[in-house]
């Protein structure tokens, strides 16, 4: 009867997974461009110390980011926020918080930003004017997350998203889909497998409030992967392993195919540290648990510039 059970889970999981291919081809005739970009920039601390795979884990304040579907692992209320260091006087910065209820299901806004200011402004034909403008990119989203049957659930979000450049802006709606398979199982060393999908960011445009009316399509990413927790004699240890495709014509900007690989160890659920591959980039982070309370650190390349970032993150729980 078990076994029934978990084979009727696993061919669920493949029919959600065939609809999310599905969505996923009819994306790939979008025109593409640099709408939403700073969508594809890693998001938390955690998540991007582990090689920017999270969409088979989501457990905590980064799961709507990853994946929906990963929020009925959320009890109680959970608040997460992340500042990034960035150079060339960037700044990203992102939060949650997600009200889980007893009934494995959870609701989540969340909110992420990027922007740069003080930009020299340049006149055509005459250089330098003087003056100074700012660009900013924001997101604000909603999701939920629930099990539908034992071993699978499923979530879904919208987010609100707008780009600013001086004085023009540009203003549009992407949603995300994920499904997430989390299977317990009761001897060896492996506590825990879990296998995730999701299809984040599909079906937007950002239309300008200019005169031209121009659009920018928005690029989705698919990703898929799965996960182990195990039991070792000190240590609580979990590895993942997720592909990420991201969507558009050839050409377009992260229009390309990624392996990411990642391993976190915790001591005594006091103290971890975690190392990724995303694509050809090392990661590494490290994190400090105070209770319920829990501050993150990552140390990544830039995906916007040479060098590295350093992300900082906490993820409190009450």
């Amino acid at each position: 009867m078990k076994k029934h059970k978990i084979l009727k889970t696993l061919l669920s999981f493949v029919a959600i997974l065939g609809l999310f291919t599905s969505f996923a081809f009819a994306e790939e005739d979008l025109a593409g461009g640099q709408g939403g970009a700073f969508l594809r920039i890693p998001v938390g601390a955690r998540p991007a110390g582990l090689g920017n795979a999270f969409a088979a884990i989501a457990d905590d304040g980064s799961a709507p980011f990853y994946n929906p579907a990963g929020l009925c692992q959320i009890k109680g209320t959970r608040m997460g926020a992340m500042y990034n260091i960035m150079s060339l006087d960037r700044i990203n910065y992102q939060a949650s918080i997600i009200v889980g209820s007893k009934r494995n299901a959870a609701i989540a806004i969340t909110f992420n930003s990027f922007g740069v200011g003080d930009i020299p402004e340049v006149l055509p034909g005459q250089g330098p004017s003087g003056d100074t403008f700012s660009a900013t990119d924001m997101a604000l989203g909603i999701s939920a997350g629930g099990k539908i049957i034992s071993l699978l659930s499923f979530g879904a979000g919208a987010k609100y998203v707008t780009q600013s450049i001086d004085e023009n802006k540009a203003t549009g709606f992407v949603f995300d889909l994920g499904a997430l398979v989390a299977t317990p199982v009761s001897s060896g060393l492996i506590k825990q497998i879990r296998a995730g999908a999701s299809l984040m960011n599909f079906g937007g445009k950002m239309k300008w409030d200019t005169d031209s009316d121009h659009e920018d399509e928005i690029l989705p990413m698919l990703r898929l992967g799965a996960s182990a927790d195990l039991q070792l004699t000190s240590f609580d240890v979990i590895g993942i392993a997720e592909i990420s495709q991201s969507l558009g014509r050839e050409g377009d900007q992260k229009n390309d195919f990624k392996l990411h690989l990642g391993v976190e160890g915790w001591l005594a659920n006091l103290f971890a540290v975690r190392a990724g591959l995303d694509g050809e980039d090392f990661t590494m982070g490290a994190s400090v648990m105070f209770g319920d309370f829990r501050f993150d650190y990552a140390y990544i390349t830039d995906y916007l510039d040479e060098g590295a970032t350093h992300k900082l993150a906490i993820d409190l729980g009450f």
